[in-house]
């Protein structure tokens, strides 16, 4: 495998990575999604019974996968920790979720050793948002990638991690991203606020790869 990326929740994927997943794999490169919870803290928008959220999110991300054409899918079952200040009806959360579960490098780090991906793309230290889960899951791919791949961030334009490589999507791209995001239909006023505030990050998604410098307009791989 070249490219796998790890996220802690179903819909990441295709936010902050659809489109470099898309054009990776139009260069020929195989992919995979490693999702860490089921997102079952997400919300249900009377789509489901609470109880049925979990396994609602894994199949909205399989067809997400399928839309972004990723040669391997894989959800674990970590616990979904409740973002800062969640309201409204949501499936069920409790602890700190993935933050509760450092035997998670573990299970990752075997993945790794299977796959044997060159490039693991996951969230930046600061979870790019400072979701518990995202500064959590980035935590876990760092230390089970040590040795064994090469790490990417995906990043803020405006961050702390200065953007290295830019990718602005073709349409053809854009498109099928959002076909991918559509998917996602539990999670649809996600889906609008990440609209409203980062309408430009749909086309152009940035990246840090530690060492690199300068800015480059294209992959890393």
């Amino acid at each position: 495998m070249d490219l796998l990326v790890v996220v802690p929740h179903p819909d990441d994927e295709s936010f902050g990575a659809g489109g470099a997943l898309l054009l990776a794999k139009e260069a020929g490169l195989k992919t995979g999604v490693l999702t860490l919870t089921r997102g079952e803290a997400g919300r249900t928008l009377g789509l489901c019974p609470p109880e049925e959220l979990p396994q609602v999110r894994v199949e909205e991300l399989k067809r997400a996968a399928a839309v972004l054409q990723v040669d391997y899918l894989e959800v674990l079952d970590y616990p979904n920790a409740l973002p800062e200040g969640a309201q409204g009806e949501r499936g069920p959360a409790t602890g700190r979720g993935l933050a509760d579960h450092p035997e998670a490098v573990e299970a990752i780090r075997t993945r790794l050793l299977r796959l044997r991906p060159r490039f693991v793309l996951t969230f930046p230290p600061d979870g790019i948002n400072g979701h518990p889960d995202h500064v959590a899951a980035s935590r876990y791919a760092r230390e089970a990638a040590q040795g064994l791949a090469q790490v990417v961030y995906l990043v803020r334009p405006d961050g702390p991690w200065p953007v290295t490589h830019r990718l602005r999507l073709p349409e053809r791209v854009l498109a099928r991203k959002l076909q991918a995001i559509a998917q996602h239909k539990t999670q649809a006023l996600s889906v609008l606020k990440f609209l409203e505030m980062f309408p430009e990050r749909l086309w152009t998604e940035t990246f840090h790869l530690p060492g690199a410098s300068g800015l480059r307009e294209g992959p890393w791989w």
